[in-house]
């Protein structure tokens, strides 16, 4: 059943552990964290963090997040989270060219990518703010979708026109780009990408594909998994490589099962299962 909730709430982002949310409320459009590990989950303003955010982004493991305000083009990363959060760095992106895409933060809310884009010749740029107040731009191509791997410094970076998938390390000093995963064969753009929590293992969907493609980072060896469907995100789950593949609607919900010493898998797990089951045998 839907959670009820003490107030109407917008743009929420679902920690990846699933034990609290990122919102915005209210007519003044405050920043405010839901507690969802209680029954009756709880609202609070969170410290700090201005009003009017229009990008939410969290860490891999939930315990940081980078939030952008366009109108002032102010970038606050936030630690602590979901018990004792605190702002602990602002940024001024004004200095960048363009208009924020998207943004990234890594667990010790240390480092964030920012993606943005020119508005007259569409050039995408990725830039790099560290521990100083300025930023730094980072070697790739066109990037699209950027994740940072749980509790290190390392970031999986999608350059869209050539169709990889880049690896950099050592962010907090010496920015390193390993090779990369191509997926070139198909043809289609990059949907998704997502890193294992413990970050042996990344995972790939392209549009219009209804496979996933799970490389682990240590023997450089892929395994193409059929999920039947059309992924269009990695969600987290429990554990550490589960995932809801396709968005929230009233269809299944896909999940990829790749935990450590099994074999990947998808499930499809029914909205209704009662109903489902009574139609299946009804068509039996």
């Amino acid at each position: 059943p839907p959670l009820v909730l003490p107030q109407d709430i917008r743009d929420t982002v679902i920690s990846p552990r699933n034990d609290y949310a990122l919102a915005i409320a209210g007519t003044n459009a405050l920043v405010v964290l839901v507690d969802l590990t209680v029954a009756n989950p709880t609202i609070n303003p969170v410290p700090g963090v201005r009003p009017q955010s229009t990008l939410i982004s969290l860490s891999p493991t939930g315990a940081a997040a980078a939030l952008f305000e366009k109108q002032t083009r102010q970038l606050q990363l936030v630690s602590g989270l979901p018990s004792a959060p605190q702002v602990v760095r602002e940024f001024d992106a004004s200095i960048l060219p363009g208009e924020v895409l998207g943004i990234a933060v890594s667990d010790d809310a240390k480092l964030a990518l920012v993606n943005a884009i020119q508005t007259d010749d569409e050039t995408r740029t990725l830039w790099l703010v560290g521990r100083e107040d300025s930023a730094s731009p980072l070697s790739v191509s066109r990037p699209s979708h950027i994740t940072f791997i749980a509790n290190t410094s390392s970031a999986l970076i999608v350059e869209q026109d050539i169709q990889e998938v880049v690896l950099m390390q050592h962010l907090h000093d010496n920015p390193v780009r390993l090779p990369g995963i191509v997926m070139r064969e198909s043809g289609h753009p990059i949907a998704a990408i997502a890193a294992s929590l413990d970050g042996r293992s990344i995972f790939v969907a392209q549009e219009g594909s209804g496979d996933i493609w799970v490389t682990d980072l240590q023997s450089r060896t892929t395994v193409v998994v059929p999920c039947h469907c059309r992924p269009t995100v990695f969600s987290p789950l429990k554990g550490t490589s589960v995932f809801r593949l396709n968005d929230l609607s009233t269809g299944p919900i896909t999940v990829l099962d790749a935990r450590p010493g099994l074999p990947p898998r998808t499930l499809i797990i029914p909205v209704n299962p009662s109903k489902f089951s009574k139609e299946a045998q009804g068509e039996r």
